[in-house]
């Protein structure tokens, strides 16, 4: 039984990996922020910013400063880029450090294994979590951009993998007796690999009240808007340095209450956004958009080669 539960544990990691390369290579570039919210935003704090870059230049990446000059191309589209991010779960004698890739869609594409580390002093302690941590990224296979890999779809995260696979492989194994043979049946029975489907709904706007689309609502974690034209009306949201669309009302099929319809990222230039939006026919599409001195949202879009502007107006 024991041979058995390795033997899948062993398949499962080996699929994870390799679906998480492929994902991976899906992506030109990869974006450190400048300071880390569990450091108190001090920028670059015991230089682990500058070690997160290192390690993904290292890696064969190309590991970029947020908001430094952009290449041309990324700045034409963000969702060359993954968005990295570390996350804090240390104890009282123990930091415990996991490294976090996100896309353009806030979609998360990679989290890495828990780098920990038992050091008194924080600048030892960071590193050597941090190091241990980006293990999980340095046993994929060479890093390779591939541009036309298909990016910004579901994904793995290494963490629900390894820890939901071993209990749920565990769980079959003692409730069936399973001859060697039907090691093939034992994997498709247990959750393999973990991925990750974010579908937005009307929870993930916190306190968002999708019946109340003229209120503005604001608390210190999110300012929320809405929207209108002739079809649909939304929220807008802003979400981790992005502002994202949320369907409130709608009159069409293309558009489903509480969808998430469309991601507006800052640009290098003041008020011009890159815009993924889902259009008319149900595609999502990537074009540009800015607020004009009213407070309307106006979209481009390409329609038979000639670019017409959609203009949403902000009910106030």
């Amino acid at each position: 039984m024991k041979i058995i539960i390795l033997s899948t544990l062993i398949l499962i990691m080996y699929v994870s990996v390799s679906f998480a390369q492929s994902e991976l290579n899906a992506y030109k570039y990869v974006i450190v922020p400048k300071k880390y919210d569990f450091l108190k935003g001090e920028e670059n704090k015991y230089e682990l910013n500058s070690l997160t870059k290192f390690l993904f230049a290292k890696k064969g990446f190309t590991a970029l400063f947020e908001n430094q000059n952009y290449p041309a191309d990324l700045i034409g589209n963000l969702c060359l880029a993954l968005f990295a991010d570390v996350n804090n779960d240390s104890s009282m004698f123990t930091t415990k450090l996991t490294i976090e890739l996100r896309d353009c869609y806030n979609k998360v594409i990679f989290t890495t294994i828990e780098g920990k580390s038992k050091e008194k002093e924080y600048d030892k302690a960071y590193h050597e979590a941090l190091r241990e941590a980006f293990i999980s990224i340095e046993r994929l296979d060479a890093y390779s951009y591939n541009s036309k890999a298909i990016a910004n779809k579901p994904s793995i995260s290494q963490i629900a993998t390894l820890k939901n696979v071993v209990e749920n492989v565990e769980k079959v194994a003692q409730s069936k007796s399973i001859p060697k043979n039907q090691l093939k049946t034992l994997v498709e029975e247990v959750d393999q690999p973990k991925v990750i489907i974010q579908k937005p709904t009307p929870a993930t706007v916190p306190m968002v009240n999708v019946k109340q689309p003229k209120k503005e609502i604001k608390n210190k974690k999110f300012i929320a808007k809405s929207y209108k034209n002739d079809n649909i009306s939304f929220f807008l949201v802003e979400q981790n340095n992005s502002l994202v669309a949320y369907v409130s009302e709608s009159k069409t099929d293309v558009y489903q209450k509480g969808e998430m319809i469309g991601t507006l990222l800052k640009t290098s230039i003041p008020n011009v956004y890159r815009v993924i939006w889902k259009n008319e026919v149900g595609e999502n599409k990537e074009t540009t958009g800015y607020f004009d001195e009213t407070g309307n949202l106006k979209i481009d879009v390409n329609r038979d080669g000639k670019i017409e502007i959609i203009i949403f107006e902000v009910e106030k």
